[in-house]
């Protein structure tokens, strides 16, 4: 009866190629293969070795070993061949923590504020009265995209609106689509629905510009190492 003997030389595993790494455009995530090899009866050991979302480290070309924090392991597969199988780990991440600028997307949308204010001036038939102003009007903002390597921990990164409005006043100013004021009075002490421009101005400097966060989003694309954001900020008037 004929014995066949396979000869497996040096039994370790170890790496038997440099890392094959993707061609991702900037803001991309990167993945990374990396092959080890080894006897068949060591794979079990190889592999019970290996943690979830471990670092990347590999010998380059010279034979210098690196390692990369950025880069975390995200799956390990084999070929299961019965003698000497080639087990591929998988890494996700930024090459180097090489992460770049958020995407930014301007628009705009519609708001509405009012804002209310006492006249002041004794010489206006309206001194004393609580007088409101009420608008509709466009407002900017910018929506933001980004991954990062820390947690954000509720906390956006990206938070400026890029190309703010500016307001003209409570009269002809194209970005205010709707505008309309109520509690003053005419002469007689009546309900009307004219207004002293002295008074409107009055009233609309009561308006402030702000800006906030309306939204922001993150997902751990490899939990406890990469976070992918969003969020949106607008430009808002806000009425004292």
């Amino acid at each position: 009866m004929a014995l066949n003997i396979h000869y497996i030389g040096n039994s370790a595993w170890r790496q038997n190629k440099p890392p094959a790494w993707s061609k991702s455009f900037a803001g991309e995530m990167d993945t990374c293969t990396l092959q080890w090899q080894g006897a068949q009866y060591l794979e079990k050991a190889f592999l019970d070795s290996l943690t979830a979302y471990q670092a990347l480290v590999y010998l380059n070309e010279a034979g210098v070993t690196v390692t990369d924090t950025a880069m975390r392991l995200i799956k390990a597969s084999s070929d299961d061949n019965p003698i000497w199988p080639t087990v591929t780990l998988s890494f996700d991440g930024f090459r180097n923590g090489a992460v770049s600028d958020a995407v930014a997307t301007d628009g705009r949308t519609s708001q509405s504020a009012s804002t209310t204010h006492t006249i002041t001036d004794d010489s206006s038939v309206n001194y004393g009265k609580a007088i409101t102003m009420s608008i509709q009007y466009y407002a900017n903002r910018t929506a933001y995209e980004w991954t990062q390597l820390s947690n954000p921990s509720g906390t956006p990164t990206y938070g400026t609106v890029r190309n703010p409005l500016s307001y003209s006043g409570p009269y002809g100013d194209p970005n205010i689509f709707y505008r309309k004021f109520s509690g003053q009075v005419d002469d007689d002490g009546q309900p009307a629905s004219q207004i002293p421009i002295g008074d409107a101005t009055a009233v609309w400097n009561t308006f402030s510009g702000t800006t906030q966060i309306s939204d922001f989003t993150s997902k751990e694309l490899v939990p406890g190492y990469v976070w992918q954001c969003s969020a949106t900020a607008e430009f808002l008037l806000v009425g004292s």
